[in-house]
C-alpha cells in the first residue's frame, strides 16, 4: 500500500470510529460556538477533560457570551476559574476577550495572524480554534494526537526535539485534509485519550491498528529526559481572630492577585502544624506547613468568614491547606 492509500485508508477508519465512538457529549461540542471554543481551549492548557467539564458548564453559566467576560471585573473571573490552576490563563482570556471586544466587534477572529496575536494564544491554540470552531485546515497537534501520529508512523525521534516535531509535521500534513479539519482533529484527539492511551495502548480495537506501522507502540512517543524535579519547602501563618482567616494578596510571581496564607517564617509560629501538604509547581515539589500563631495578624492582611472563603479566588494549594486546617478548629 503506498503512503496516500495508506493514509486515506486511516483517515477513512478514524472518522467511521468516531461518528459511534467519538466523545461527542462534551459540552464545548454540543454546540459549537467560536466562543465555547476560545474558553475550552484556555481551559484545557494543562488541564484534564475531567477537571475542565463541570467548571466550563459553569464558567457558560456566568459568561455566556464574550461581551459579558469582556466587562466582567478580574476578581470575578478569578472566581470563577478557581479549580482549574495557572490562574495567568484566566487573566490572559479576560485580556483577549477585552481586545476582541473592542477590535474585531466582540466576535473571534479567524485568521491565524490576528489569534496569535492576542494574549494567551500561542500555535497550538490558534490552530485548535481555527480547526473547531471554524472547521478552517489547520495541524491541530496535543498531547493525544501526537501519540496516535508517532506510534502510527513508528516515529522513534524523541517528539519533543527537532528532528522528531519535524517529522510529526510532515505526518499531519498527510493525515490532515485539505479543509474541513474539525472532524480529523477531534477523532484523532478521542482516540489518543481512549484508545491509543499512553502506556500500552488497546491496539485490538483501534481503527487504525491495518495501517498502523508501530512495532512496539508501548515506548512511543519518545521524549528527552526530563530536568531533575527540586524540592523546596514553605512555612505559612494561620491567622485566625474572631472568626475569620487573615489571607494577603498575592504580589506574584505565583498567583498573582489570588488571596493566600501569609509567608511569615516559621519562628513567627507557634504550635503544632494545623496542615501539611505538598504540591507541584513549575520543576518544583513543594512542601507547605501551616501553623498557628498567638500573634495579631497584621495590618496589610485582610479577614475573612468561612462562607466569603468560599466566593474568592485561593489557589487550590491553599484552599486544600485551609480545609484542613478548618477541619481542626
Amino acid at each position: 500500500m503506498n503512503k496516500e492509500k495508506r493514509v486515506n485508508a486511516a483517515r477513512f477508519a478514524l472518522l467511521d470510529w468516531h461518528a459511534h465512538h467519538g466523545r461527542h457529549d462534551l459540552p464545548w461540542r454540543k454546540k459549537i460556538t467560536p466562543y465555547a471554543v476560545l474558553v475550552s481551549e484556555f481551559m484545557l492548557q494543562q488541564t484534564t477533560v475531567a477537571t475542565v467539564n463541570p467548571r466550563f458548564a459553569k464558567w457558560m453559566r456566568v459568561f455566556p457570551t464574550l461581551a459579558d467576560l469582556a466587562v466582567a471585573k478580574e476578581a470575578e473571573v478569578l472566581a470563577v476559574w478557581q479549580g482549574l490552576g495557572y490562574y495567568s490563563r484566566a487573566r490572559r482570556l479576560h485580556t483577549a476577550a477585552k481586545i476582541m471586544q473592542k477590535e474585531y466587534g466582540g466576535v473571534v477572529p479567524i485568521e491565524e495572524k490576528a489569534l496569535l496575536a492576542l494574549p494567551g494564544i500561542g500555535a497550538y491554540t490558534a490552530a485548535a480554534i481555527r480547526a473547531f470552531a471554524f472547521n478552517q485546515h489547520a495541524l491541530v497537534l496535543d498531547t493525544n494526537i501526537l501519540r496516535v501520529l508517532a506510534r502510527w508512523a513508528n516515529e522513534t525521534n524523541p517528539i519533543d526535539k527537532m528532528e522528531g516535531k519535524k517529522a510529526l509535521q510532515q505526518i499531519a500534513k498527510m493525515f490532515y485534509p485539505d479543509k474541513e479539519c474539525r472532524a480529523v482533529a477531534s477523532a484523532l484527539m478521542d482516540l489518543g485519550a481512549t484508545l491509543c492511551t499512553a502506556g500500552i495502548p488497546h491496539c485490538t480495537r483501534c481503527p487504525l491498528v491495518a495501517t498502523c506501522q508501530a512495532t512496539d507502540p508501548s515506548l512511543l512517543p519518545r521524549k528527552a529526559p526530563r530536568a531533575v524535579t527540586l524540592k523546596r519547602s514553605e512555612q505559612r501563618v494561620w491567622f485566625y481572630h474572631n472568626n475569620q482567616l487573615y489571607l494577603e494578596q498575592s504580589q506574584g510571581p505565583h498567583w498573582l492577585g489570588l488571596w493566600i496564607l501569609p509567608e511569615l517564617g516559621i519562628s513567627k509560629a507557634q504550635g503544632r502544624p494545623l496542615a501539611e501538604i505538598i504540591y507541584p509547581i513549575t520543576r518544583y515539589r513543594v512542601t507547605m506547613t501551616v501553623c498557628q500563631t498567638a500573634q495579631k495578624p497584621p495590618a496589610h492582611l485582610q479577614g475573612f468568614t468561612r462562607e466569603e472563603l468560599k466566593s474568592i479566588p485561593i489557589p487550590s494549594p491553599h484552599r486544600r491547606a485551609i480545609e484542613i486546617a478548618l477541619g481542626k478548629l
